[in-house]
């Protein structure tokens, strides 16, 4: 049987929160180095940025076939936390403990380790290093936890009104609004299940890292409505929330779809959408138009 692969992971905020990043040290059980990872991402606490650092460790073993791991971090919060012995409250780690698992349960054996901070040195510096490129604004690259086929290339951020002069075709339009308090309200009273009930991974990732969680959330639920309202089904027809995603990358939202709600665009002979996102202290609002 072979040695297992010896993972360190680190995370940390300038502010806490404030700019974050993580880094990843995996060896060899000789000490070989095999890779070393780090990731900017944004403002967000301390806690976030040590379970991004865990999960990022997660994608890099399964993608290259490490299937036995041990896990060694500095934070006593993460390693009880995913050894169950310390239950997850925060709504933002909520997701990223149960993404965390389902990476780790597809490995043969993982175990979490907590060690000193001087055991930690490695992966220490590779954050702090995140950390400094967060500060000056550099961006980390999401990965899709979806694995899911994307909808055809969108058309998010250029002007309706050059689109139909260049003779595309208004299929659907939908615009709806979302109160952030009541989006609060349900993430306060159902965390998680909330979360994995409307949105998917990398949306509730992204919001639940911003400084106010609720409203980026409300904007992407006013998001899926007004798609919704742009297809003609409403959350009917096999059209479920998950299927419709707002990713950011680079510059301005754009629409993914997947599964009914893939099925219906293409039906409906649509093969490009424009979605405007904006929101207030008290709403979020989105605005869809599909074009073909």
């Amino acid at each position: 049987m072979s040695a297992p692969v010896i993972t360190y992971i680190d995370g940390g905020a300038r502010g806490n929160p404030g700019p974050a990043g993580y880094g990843v040290r995996i060896e060899a059980a000789d000490g070989t180095v095999i890779a070393e990872l780090d990731g900017a991402i944004g403002e967000a606490t301390n806690n976030v940025a040590e379970y991004r650092g865990l999960v990022a460790a997660l994608e890099y073993l399964g993608t290259h076939g490490h299937r036995d791991v041990v896990i060694r971090s500095d934070s006593q919060l993460l390693t009880r936390q995913m050894t169950g012995r310390y239950r997850v409250r925060h709504p933002a780690l909520r997701v990223l403990h149960a993404r965390a698992n389902e990476l780790a349960t597809a490995l043969d054996r993982v175990r979490y380790e907590h060690v000193p901070r001087a055991d930690n040195t490695h992966a220490d510096a590779l954050a702090n290093a995140a950390m400094d490129g967060a500060t000056r604004g550099t961006e980390h690259k999401e990965t899709d936890v979806r694995g899911s086929t994307p909808a055809p290339p969108n058309m998010t951020g250029r002007d309706l009104t050059a689109a139909t002069a260049a003779g595309d075709r208004i299929i659907g339009v939908g615009i709806d609004i979302a109160e952030v308090a009541r989006i609060d309200d349900l993430l306060r009273r159902y965390g998680a299940r909330f979360l994995q009930r409307i949105f998917t991974n990398r949306e509730a990732t992204y919001s639940t890292l911003r400084h106010v969680p609720a409203m980026h959330l409300a904007g992407r639920f006013a998001a899926k409505e007004a798609t919704m309202k742009a297809l003609g089904t409403g959350h009917s027809q096999g059209v479920l929330w998950r299927d419709i995603e707002v990713v950011r990358r680079h510059g301005p939202p754009q629409l993914e779809l997947f599964g009914g709600a893939l099925r219906r665009f293409t039906r409906l002979g649509a093969d490009r959408a424009l979605v405007t996102i904006t929101h207030t202290r008290d709403l979020g609002m989105a605005q869809v138009v599909l074009l073909g």
